[in-house]
């Protein structure tokens, strides 16, 4: 009986042992939930591809045949490609892609411009394409037909256009991409479909009254003439009008002011400068007279005259304005109608003093504000105002407003320069920040690089001034010009000196007489 006991004891340990055993493996060997984590740092989006193609998302590219505009209305082109991101094509936002189709020379921060910046803020995209972490987008451009031309017949020659594609993730990361490629010259212009000189009498010769008024519409990016030439105009009943009946001018005169008409091509030089306006058209006028014989002649009289376009000779930009120095190739002063331009970094200057609108009676005579332009000639001389230019008051230069940077009395597509723009010029000919917005005598051989035969182009002439007086002076030894913008009843100016090669900067009283520089909007 005590043996048994002492079994059965035993029994029970090894039993309480085993499950003591089997519960520690139980609790050692069972599954447990481990918290991971890692964070993914943001990666920027890249811009990896830009095309300049025909169609959306084309594969074409243009960028070996450049740009041709289409004539006398817009083009779309399509600048596409491939944008990425290696966070995942969901992390690029795509209502933050914009492009700036632009003139090389007028960077990206341009302001839109149909001659030479296009700003785009709404781009098309496929995310379908490409792996998850690659989108296409498309950017629809409009250009005009009078988008500036770079190619190698262009006046912008030395320039191209870059394409600057932008992008940003969630996280405002960005990423950029240019490409550039060439405008190319576009050569059209609308001429008129027929010359109509009506019913006439035996005899008659046409006068400025009875002349015929065609117009030549410009409708490409190149600067163009006309040649023209014609021929007989046979008559229904009776004989014919010889080709030199007819004549033709470029103001509204008569036949007998006019020049006679040949059966061989002659340039009229009537000179279409190239389209700067926005909202209008560049028109230009070509005048047709004719001279009927006293006899022989009779019925309805037909022929047939050609006008050929032709391109000018690429240079700088000629201005067609009021008081214009020179010729519309810019090579001889005489009084032609047209002022000679010239491009200073990303600005483009006229390269002659204003000389628009009728000479005052004498320095001490005030202009009015009324619809014709005044202006004082130095020594109240005529032939100062053609060689220099005319002097004006502030309030003539700018129209009677007082809007900082508006056009004033320059043409359009042209304005009073601002004091800013001023500063501009001079910092990119070398002149520091603070030289620049310093008064008086400022930076080192500007003034030198800006007057005539200096470096820039510039041509500043030393055309003296008109004092608030009425005197003249200081002919040949000072060069004074308005700028657009203001301090007190007083208006900022720009002053060269023969004896300095600096420039000064100072406020005036706006009763002087000053030289004008339109600046191109």
């Amino acid at each position: 009986m005590r043996m048994s006991t002492n079994i059965k004891i035993f029994g029970t340990l090894i039993s309480v042992s085993f499950l003591l055993i089997v519960g520690l493996v139980i609790r050692y060997t069972g599954a447990a939930d481990v918290a991971t984590t890692a964070e993914i740092t943001n990666e920027p989006p890249t811009v990896d591809t830009i095309r300049f193609s025909t169609t959306a998302y084309g594969a074409d590219d243009l960028t070996s045949s450049g740009i041709l505009p289409n004539v006398g209305t817009d083009r779309t082109i399509h600048i596409n490609g491939v944008m990425s991101d290696a966070n995942g094509e969901n992390d690029i936002a795509s209502s933050t892609i914009n492009l700036v189709f632009h003139k090389t020379t007028s960077t990206n921060i341009c302001l839109a411009d149909n001659n030479d910046c296009y700003v785009i803020n709404s781009c098309d995209t496929n995310y379908t394409d490409g792996d998850d972490t690659q989108i296409a987008y498309n950017c629809e451009v409009p250009i005009q037909y009078f988008i500036d031309a770079t190619d190698a017949a262009s006046i912008y020659a030395e320039d191209t256009w870059t394409a600057y594609v932008a992008v940003e993730d969630l996280a405002t990361a960005q990423g950029t991409l240019t490409a550039t490629i060439e405008v190319n010259s576009l050569l059209a212009l609308n001429l008129p479909d027929a010359i109509d000189y009506g019913t006439r009498t035996l005899g008659e010769v046409s006068s400025s009254t009875t002349n015929v008024e065609t117009t030549i519409t410009q409708r490409g990016n190149t600067k163009a003439d006309v040649q023209v030439s014609g021929g007989n105009m046979a008559c229904t009943a009776l004989g014919s009008l010889a080709t030199s009946t007819q004549a033709w001018a470029l103001t509204s005169v008569g036949h007998t002011a006019s020049t006679i008409l040949t059966d061989t091509l002659v340039a009229t030089e009537r000179n279409i400068d190239l389209r700067t306006d926005e909202s209008n058209e560049l028109d230009v006028n070509l005048y047709w007279n004719i001279a009927i014989p006293a006899s022989g002649v009779k019925g309805t009289c037909t022929g047939s005259n050609t006008i050929a376009v032709i391109a000018q000779p690429a240079g700088p930009l000629m201005v067609q304005y009021d008081g214009g120095p020179y010729d519309a190739t810019g090579e001889n002063r005489n009084n032609g109608g047209y002022y000679r331009t010239v491009t200073i970094g990303t600005q483009t200057w006229f390269k002659d003093n204003l000389n628009a609108g009728v000479m005052l009676a004498s320095g001490t005579t005030e202009p009015t504000n009324d619809s014709t332009i005044q202006k004082w000639c130095y020594d109240n001389s005529t032939t100062n105002c053609d060689n220099e230019g005319g002097l004006y008051n502030w309030n003539e230069t700018m129209g009677y407003v007082t809007t900082e940077g508006a056009q004033g009395i320059c043409p359009t597509g042209w304005h009073i320069p601002t004091d800013n723009e001023y500063k501009t010029l001079e910092i990119f000919l070398g002149m520091t920040q603070v030289e620049a917005d310093a008064t008086g005598w400022r930076g080192t051989d500007q003034g030198t690089q800006l007057k005539v035969g200096g470096s820039s182009g510039f041509d500043g002439v030393l055309a003296g001034n008109r004092n608030s007086s009425g005197a003249f002076g200081n002919q040949g030894s000072s060069a004074n010009l308005w700028s657009s913008s203001i301090s007190g009843s007083d208006a900022w100016i720009r002053n060269l000196l023969s004896v300095f090669e600096t420039v000064y900067r100072n406020t005036i009283d706006q009763d002087f007489g000053f030289a004008i520089r339109c600046l191109k909007d």
